[in-house]
């Protein structure tokens, strides 16, 4: 496993140096600020972190055609992301058929192996059954701020929503149990994209229901859902490297049936113009860097071929 290779691994087999390195990556990620001042017209002086709930809380989509790809292109963003500040880092993965509190033959460094549990100070912080504040590392590096004032509310309909400033908590509880591996073996034998994208996204939102992160649209002020999104997208990448299914991976055949669709015949967003539409207010945002001023946007459509190949991970045919 060398450091920089680019794979995305299963979080639990890693050394533990990696996974100290991918943490303090993360933590690093709310210290850049994007240009502006939270007084423009347009936020800006939004941190690369909380640009993250930004973009997802007004843009994400679940229940269609392009939750798999939609999400795919946030998670690559945030790895390259990363990578600018380390670029030995990957972002790898949360396999949810083991539970993150207790995972079985895990790397703990030193050519030992052992149960490992990713909620602690040292790594993803706060993962008891109450739902609490994740605490540390992510308090100290200004993930959320308990006497910030202003700050960013969890209801969307507040006006006090400003992606500049923190929120007050971030919270988390663990209760339940992982999937069970032959429901990831449903994703695998999928016939077409609809079906395989349905079945993936039940799963998705019982793991989001097992590591409850706030609801779906504060889910990306936690760290951990990256974890957890990588892991979507790893099974996403699986399906399409299934042996006999090379249109797969051909942008005009992906997605079967629905390569027409008029929701994935545009472009993503908000990468391609700043401009969406809040599906929880009805109303459009604007979000730089991709809108004015500094209008970085540039148009991307689902058939891209950055968004149909996928990254490398450790389960992809040829890869270790």
């Amino acid at each position: 496993m060398a450091l920089g290779d680019g794979i995305r691994r299963n979080i639990a087999t890693v050394d533990p140096v990696e996974r100290t390195l991918l943490r303090d990556a993360i933590l690093k990620m709310n210290a850049p600020r994007w240009d502006g001042t939270r007084e423009d017209p347009v936020a800006g002086g939004v941190t690369w972190w909380f640009k993250q709930d930004e973009i997802h809380k007004v843009t994400h989509v679940h229940g269609g055609p392009e939750f798999l790809p939609w999400h795919r292109e946030i998670v690559n963003r945030f790895e390259d992301q990363l990578r600018v500040i380390d670029p030995r880092v990957s972002l790898h993965y949360w396999d949810w058929t083991q539970d993150p509190r207790s995972i079985p033959n895990a790397n703990l460094g030193n050519g030992h192996a052992g149960s490992l549990n990713l909620f602690t100070p040292q790594f993803m912080g706060y993962g008891g059954s109450d739902l609490k504040p994740i605490g540390q590392p992510f308090e100290n590096a200004g993930f959320y701020a308990p006497q910030a004032n202003p700050f960013r509310s969890d209801n969307a309909f507040d006006p006090n929503n400003n992606p500049a400033d923190p929120p007050r908590t971030v919270n988390r509880q663990v209760n339940g149990l992982p999937i069970d591996a032959p429901r990831d073996q449903d994703v695998l034998d999928a016939p077409d994209y609809e079906t395989m994208r349905r079945v993936l996204e039940q799963s998705h939102n019982e793991m989001h229901g097992f590591v409850n992160m706030g609801g779906t649209h504060i889910s990306f002020r936690d760290p951990f859902v990256f974890l957890l999104h990588s892991n979507v997208d790893r099974l996403f990448a699986l399906w399409q490297h299934q042996p006999g299914h090379p249109e797969r991976l051909d942008p005009e055949h992906v997605y079967g049936p629905l390569n027409g669709n008029s929701e994935l015949a545009g472009n993503i967003e908000p990468w391609s113009s700043g401009r969406t539409l809040n599906e929880v207010t009805g109303q459009e945002n604007l979000i730089r860097p991709w809108y004015d001023p500094e209008k970085m946007g540039i148009p991307k459509s689902y058939k891209d071929l950055s968004v149909v190949i996928p990254r490398r991970y450790d389960t992809n045919p040829g890869v270790v």
